[in-house]
């Protein structure tokens, strides 16, 4: 299901940080009702309205990526898509149902066959990490966000 909450998720106080808690607004959309097209769409407006500063042009090449391979190498074929902002930190999760962590290819990439995408991933974040769920997997792309800065806040073809 597509949501975008305008309404900030506030962490439970019990659980402490270290740090004052801040609100987080959070996206997501799935396989269920969403094509990888509308989960771009939807992710660029939770983007520019949550996350000044975010490098949207990465961000989305990044859902791309991660949405094909959910989609090509699972066997039904179901993805959902997570974006988190807060404090500092955009977090964009795609968990599908493989339990088949992703592993880059090795040798020819450029032969046709695929393989780029889990480099690309892993250049335009700032961190990649891999999860196991009860559902499968989730790979977790993670970037820190400048406020200050301007990048990635043009338009950008979706």
């Amino acid at each position: 299901m597509s949501t975008l909450d305008p309404s900030p998720h506030v962490p439970d106080p019990r659980e402490d940080s270290g740090g004052p808690v801040r609100p987080s607004a959070v996206f997501s959309a799935d396989s269920s009702t969403s094509s990888p097209g509308d989960a771009r769409r939807l992710a660029v407006a939770y983007l520019r309205d949550h996350c000044p500063g975010a490098d949207i042009p990465a961000v989305q090449v990044v859902l791309s990526e991660l949405v094909t391979n959910a989609a090509r190498h699972t066997p039904d074929g179901t993805w959902t898509v997570t974006l988190r902002h807060a404090d500092g930190m955009l977090t964009l999760q795609v968990e599908d149902s493989s339990p088949r962590l992703p592993r880059p290819r090795q040798g020819d990439t450029l032969d046709g066959h695929g393989g780029l995408g889990l480099g690309l991933v892993d250049s335009l974040s700032d961190l990649v990490t891999t999860l196991r769920t009860p559902r499968g997997k989730a790979v977790v792309a993670h970037w820190k966000v400048d406020r200050s800065a301007s990048a990635g806040q043009g338009e950008s073809p979706v």
